[in-house]
């Protein structure tokens, strides 16, 4: 990490319950940077919405927590909700249909993947909990993008360079929106080999209890054991899946 960010943000841990209110002399004596540093360091915290200080003369001004960190805690706060509550059915799905399952969030322009279940056989899969994706390659991060609101998406859509992983990667923002409008309509997401090539993808949504779509719950299946017979059966499982924790986390959503 970059020092000077490092610093900044290491002014984050001195604030408190019992002292969530600090001065500029305070932050620089428990830091043990001058006062020109801190304040420079507080003054960038301050520009991304970190930190926030009262209207008081200079000298006097007090620094608190701000409210971008509020907004950070809750996404992390329900990124650990969700994945308490999908794991049990992750499992037992993972056993009934013998596949690995993942759970994808996004964040910001990207998806995460948050849990992933194993099988027991040996099997070449790329993901692993951390893994960072673009959300327009492979049914889990599409789906998430597919349930953006029409604005955000829209912006989005304009700003992306659809650059290709794959010959089955979608680089045309035209065919995309259209993908990502079929993924609304029918309620679940397919892809295949589009990030890795050679693996199928079947990805549903899961719900809060405002109905907002929070993650996606995906089948992760290589090509080489796929049996397209199968199809619709995991599909109408994925999608029950993801329904039973959906209600879980207090969702009415029934289609």
């Amino acid at each position: 990490m970059n020092q000077s960010v490092g610093k900044a943000l290491k002014l984050l841990q001195y604030f408190s319950l019992e002292r969530p209110k600090l001065s500029l002399a305070e932050i620089a004596k428990m830091s043990g940077l001058s006062k020109p540093t801190a304040y420079r360091f507080l003054k960038a915290l301050e520009e991304e919405g970190f930190i926030t200080r009262s209207s008081l003369a200079h000298e006097d001004r007090l620094y608190q927590l701000g409210l971008r960190l509020l907004a950070l805690g809750n996404l992390v706060q329900e990124q650990i909700e969700v994945r308490k509550l999908a794991l049990p059915h992750m499992a037992r799905l993972r056993d009934e249909l013998d596949e690995v399952i993942h759970l994808v969030v996004r964040e910001r322009r990207e998806a995460v993947y948050v849990e992933r279940v194993e099988t027991d056989r040996p099997m070449r899969l790329f993901t692993r909990i951390g893994l960072r994706t673009p959300l327009y390659a492979g049914s889990g991060p599409r789906l998430l993008f597919a349930y953006m609101r029409r604005e955000e998406q829209e912006e989005m859509l304009r700003q992306l360079t659809l650059a290709p992983y794959t010959d089955a990667t979608i680089t045309d923002a035209s065919e995309l929106r259209q993908v990502l409008h079929e993924i609304r309509e029918r309620g679940y997401s397919v892809s295949y080999g589009e990030y890795v090539t050679g693996t199928l993808g079947i990805s549903a949504p899961i719900r809060d209890h405002t109905e907002k779509v929070i993650a996606s719950l995906t089948i992760a299946i290589p090509g080489d054991t796929f049996q397209p017979e199968k199809t619709e059966h995991l599909i109408k499982r994925i999608r029950e899946t993801a329904k039973d924790i959906s209600r879980e986390c207090g969702s009415m959503y029934m289609n």
